[in-house]
């Protein structure tokens, strides 16, 4: 992001990232929420501590960067004291994302299927590819990194939101390896997984690409900001 301040801090139409996944969050009927953070993390601590929000907030430390299944790891301890049967997996660099979607992946939940969220792109770039079995359920996300060409052909994208039986999460993540090109943990793993242990995965699409956009370049913000002033006409 070119900057020293941390990227779900950043704005869009004079709110932050965070603040708009929170709302998200309390409208589609979340109402406890874990937030992980990095070793560095006093900026969104005060940030919390200021919030307005009806939620449960804790705060969950990932004192390295290992990856997303290892933020995930580092929740493990919160979710398990909230003893929930379900957890609601986002990235932290939606800002677009609405409630009505997360209530689309909250209403297809069951104790014994996964439900991750994807969109068609006209140009993929750097996101994971969609793998599908026969049946139209999800086989696998191959990231970037790790795709073959005939991979990178695809045009259903991870989007990087989940619902997932957290009893599932206790068996999925010791199982997750970093064997890959980036040398990280990555929650994507879940999904074959997933289909190794039974359970089948199947997939929302997002109807419009620009409220999954992901946030990591200040381009990327400018886009985002002008899909939210989009919507709000």
């Amino acid at each position: 992001m070119h900057s020293m301040q941390c990227k779900s801090l950043h704005k869009v139409a004079d709110r932050a990232i965070l603040d708009w996944q929170l709302d998200a969050c309390q409208l589609a009927g979340i109402e406890n929420i874990i937030v992980v953070v990095g070793a560095l993390s006093d900026d969104i601590r005060q940030h919390l501590a200021r919030d307005g929000h009806a939620l449960n907030i804790d705060i969950a430390v990932q004192e390295d960067p290992l990856g997303t299944a290892h933020a995930v790891m580092a929740a493990m301890d919160k979710v398990r004291e909230l003893k929930a049967r379900y957890a609601v997996i986002l990235n932290g660099d939606l800002p677009n994302l609405q409630s009505s979607t997360l209530k689309k992946l909250m209403l297809k939940r069951a104790q014994k299927q996964l439900i991750c969220l994807t969109v068609n792109l006209n140009e993929p770039a750097a996101y994971g590819r969609v793998i599908r079995n026969d049946d139209n359920t999800v086989s696998r996300i191959v990231e970037f990194k790790d795709c073959t060409p005939e991979q990178i052909a695809i045009k259903e994208v991870n989007v990087g939101v989940y619902s997932v039986p957290t009893a599932f999460l206790e068996i999925a993540l010791p199982q997750i390896n970093n064997n890959n090109a980036a040398g990280e943990y990555y929650l994507t793993d879940i999904i074959e997984l997933a289909n190794q242990e039974g359970l089948p995965v199947h997939a929302v699409v997002a109807e419009e690409p620009g409220e999954v956009m992901g946030v990591n370049t200040p381009d990327e913000l400018i886009a985002a900001e002008a899909w939210r002033h989009k919507l709000s006409l």
